[in-house]
């Protein structure tokens, strides 16, 4: 025994620290070795890996990190796949002795090492342990509860080197960023910035890259440990979870308790339990019967209820549906009647509307006829005016024709002096004599 702990012992530290820090270094060195031999040449990860001398550490760690992160999750997917191999033997009905607990121990160390140093390895060989030390399975249940809080403790201490990794690598990243900013700040002096300033930025911003690459680096890196870490333990989670499951399945309620040597009537109370056990079944097997047939006599009966109801309550609606119906139809009889009277009045206005509006139309025609009639008078006293003008300038060319015009308008003028003179006119009688002597005067010379 002491030698089998003594094994479990280095297998975990070589688990947790040895195997992560080989295969982590190892890695570490083929990263590097393919970017010094060439094979890697993206310029991002020439400058943010192989920068500067903070920067291989980082790296180193991360890949120390990741490795340790991988070969835990390669461990765990071994455990929750393989627990299907570990059983035990079928529990007789009336429970093991707990003497078996030898020949449990002894199957479970014939399984092969991995299996035995398992998480359900361990939990069941510390639990058959303490059955056969105690000769009881009294306090079975706590044990069970202390172990998975044991296991719970040693998962968490299995992942201290990844969380100090994942705390350490910005520590880095700010150690890098104060070596650079003292690297640029160191290389600074009054004289170069005045003799060569270019120089002096060179230097400056060389410091800077350092100072800010490093701390780049190093919480990218920090950030995908971190979510590896937080897989990882889901599946590990998952794991103690399934290990819980199996344990108390296999070992809860296998092994009898009977008490101790010094209860010598321990078994007649037993079977005097077991006795008031099956009585008890037998009566509630009984009692449950009786319920059945309690149950489906009830069940009849309210569907029986429950279908004369339903059939008063189709009689009371249809009732009530008809009766509404007839005072519905009573309702719609009475508006189809107001709306019959109502249209009569309506067409009625609407006739004599149209008949005092054929007599106004009748007026209007009469007028239009009057109308028309004096136009065609007007239009034919118009034709006579036209006649008359005619006749009228036939005798003005007759007259202007004659030899004795002149002798006719000086008569004309004469009378129509006489005229004014008579209407006591005698100052227009003298203009209009005037303007008639000119108008002979021009009809002669036209003439």
């Amino acid at each position: 025994m002491p030698n089998s702990n003594a094994q479990r012992f280095i297998s975990s530290i070589l688990s947790s620290l040895g195997w992560p820090i080989i295969w982590g270094m190892a890695a570490w060195v083929g990263f590097y070795a393919l970017i010094h031999q060439g094979f890697i040449t993206y310029p991002l990860i020439q400058r943010y890996f192989a920068g500067h001398i903070v920067e291989y550490i980082e790296a180193a760690m991360f890949f120390v990190g990741v490795t340790a992160l991988l070969i835990k999750t390669l461990d765990v997917a071994f455990q929750i796949f393989s627990m299907d191999h570990i059983v035990l033997p079928e529990r007789e009905i009336s429970g093991d002795p707990t003497s078996k607990c030898k020949v449990f121990l002894e199957e479970l160390g014939d399984l092969p090492k991995r299996l035995q140093n398992s998480y359900l390895g361990n939990r069941l060989r510390d639990a058959l342990e303490f059955v056969r030390r105690s000769d009881s399975a009294s306090g079975l249940d706590e044990q069970l509860r202390y172990l998975a809080d044991n296991d719970a403790d040693r998962l968490h201490e299995g992942n201290s080197l990844v969380r100090i990794i994942v705390w350490a690598t910005p520590m880095l990243g700010f150690l890098g960023t104060v070596i650079g900013i003292t690297m640029a700040l160191g290389g600074l002096s009054p004289e170069t910035l005045v003799e060569s300033p270019q120089e002096a930025m060179k230097s400056l911003l060389a410091g800077l890259s350092v100072a800010f690459d490093t701390t780049a680096l190093a919480l990218s890196l920090s950030l995908v440990l971190m979510f590896q870490m937080f897989i990882t333990g889901q599946f590990e989670n998952q794991l103690l979870a399934t290990v819980d499951q199996r344990t108390e399945a296999m070992l809860m309620g296998r092994f009898e308790q009977l008490g101790t040597a010094t209860d010598p009537h321990l078994n007649s109370i037993q079977r005097m339990a077991e006795q008031v056990v099956r009585s008890t079944d037998s009566l509630v097997r009984q009692q449950t019967e009786i319920w059945s047939e309690t149950i489906s006599v009830t069940h009849n009966q309210w569907d029986q209820l429950m279908r004369s109801s339903a059939q008063q309550l189709r009689d009371s609606l249809s009732e009530s549906l008809s009766d509404s119906l007839v005072l519905h139809a009573e309702q719609i009889k009475l508006s189809e009647t107001e709306t019959a009277r109502r249209g009569e009045q309506l067409w009625c206005q609407i006739q004599s509307a149209m008949l005092d509006n054929a007599r106004c139309l009748e007026e209007q025609n009469n007028s239009l006829a009057r109308q028309s009639e004096m136009l065609v008078k007007v239009v034919t006293a118009t034709g006579d005016i036209v006649k008359l003008e005619q006749a009228l300038n036939d005798n003005l060319r007759a007259l202007s024709g004659s030899k004795n015009f002149e002798d006719t308008v000086l008569s004309l003028s004469a009378a129509i002096h006489l005229l004014n003179t008579k209407l006591g006119n005698g100052s227009n009688s003298a203009a209009c004599v005037e303007i008639a002597n000119s108008d002979a005067a021009r009809e002669g010379r036209a003439a």
